[in-house]
């Protein structure tokens, strides 16, 4: 019999790890599905020693070794993952055919714990199903510049007290598609659900660079049946089933202002 004698034990914890959630796919991170495709990875902050592993639905961050190999079988205690200093990672990650809206991000990594961020798919990247949904354009007021890069929130009140949440955040251009994938049929007797719409965006957004979700901020909307009114969220009738574009009253748009 061959006896294997081990030389020594190249000793390499992961520093940490970033997965990638799919904010269509349910209403809190805890319960979002990992993408099931690969992001282009850009870092623009990295420790010089970081190694990247990146794949489908997450990121490995490693730092190399500052020790030598062990000698030998590395004992229990050898292997324990050691105490590390914190280090910052900023950087853009963007779909490359498009399918998700790209996204900036900066996060303090090294403790293991792991980071759970969440990307929107692009219009380009949204399929309806049965349960319809909304579709529309976001722009400033005055002006109409594009509200680039916008979070929207729709909350849908099912009754006896229960509230849906969807989100969907607008593209370069201020076009989204918000669909209902979650959305129940309506009880009998009942033709719509209440519901509201806000939105956070910044009104200093470009479309040539994505922004943190962090970056956000709340903004009036204008009503859909009263001109140049603006509030902080928008009442709105959802059927489930039916695609309904959206667009403030006397405007081909949804219009958006700073509180």
């Amino acid at each position: 019999m061959t006896e294997l004698r081990v030389l020594e034990t190249n000793i390499l914890h992961a520093s940490d790890v970033i997965y990638w959630l799919d904010g269509s796919s349910a209403e809190e991170p805890a319960d979002m599905l990992h993408l099931a495709e690969v992001l282009q990875l850009q870092l623009t902050t990295r420790p010089r020693d970081l190694q990247v592993v990146h794949g489908s639905g997450r990121t490995a961050l490693l730092r190399r070794p500052a020790g030598p190999l062990t000698d030998g079988v590395a004992s229990e205690a050898q292997r324990a993952r050691p105490a590390a200093p914190s280090f910052e990672v900023a950087g853009v990650v963007s779909h490359p055919a498009g399918r998700y809206i790209p996204r900036r991000f900066t996060l303090s990594a090294g403790n293991g714990a792991g980071h759970h961020l969440v990307v929107y798919p692009s219009p380009l990247g949204t399929r309806f199903g049965p349960a319809g949904g909304l579709a529309g354009t976001l722009r400033f007021d005055p002006g109409g510049a594009p509200a680039s890069w916008a979070l929207l929130t729709l909350e849908v009140d099912t009754g006896l007290g229960a509230t849906l949440r969807f989100r969907c955040q607008a593209n370069a251009v201020g076009d989204f598609l918000l669909p209902f994938h979650r959305l129940p049929p309506l009880p009998e007797g009942v033709d719509s659900y209440a519901a509201s719409l806000s939105v956070a965006a910044l009104d200093s957004a470009s479309p040539e660079v994505a922004l943190d979700h962090a970056d956000l901020e709340a903004m009036d909307l204008g009503a859909l049946d009263s001109d140049d009114t603006f509030s902080s969220s928008i009442a709105l009738a959802v059927v489930p089933g039916t695609i309904s574009p959206i667009r403030s009253s006397s405007r081909d748009h949804v219009a958006v202002q700073p509180h």
